[in-house]
């Protein structure tokens, strides 16, 4: 069975990092949900970009990351949530 997800822009800081990426949430729910889940360790992130918070350098582009959820200090959003409405 496949349920639609909703795909959208975030910026995650962990660390000494901000990761740009995209977070996938059933439509209908928060961002905040993803983060909540307590039997799910790692938040999957597609089209990773990791950069890092001294001097703003791109250090890393994965196309899937498994981020440790316990290791996020904050996220929020990108300008853009959903890039494929504007096409």
């Amino acid at each position: 069975m496949h349920i639609d997800k909703e795909k959208i822009k975030v910026s995650i800081l962990v660390d000494r990092f901000r990761i740009v990426g995209y977070m996938y949430k059933y439509p209908g729910a928060r961002l905040m949900d993803l983060v909540n889940i307590k039997e799910q360790a790692f938040i999957p992130i597609t089209d990773a970009e990791v950069y890092s918070l001294g001097d703003g350098k791109l250090l890393q582009k994965s196309a899937f990351l498994a981020l440790n959820r316990n290791q996020v200090s904050f996220f929020y959003p990108s300008e853009q949530e959903n890039p494929e409405e504007n096409l």
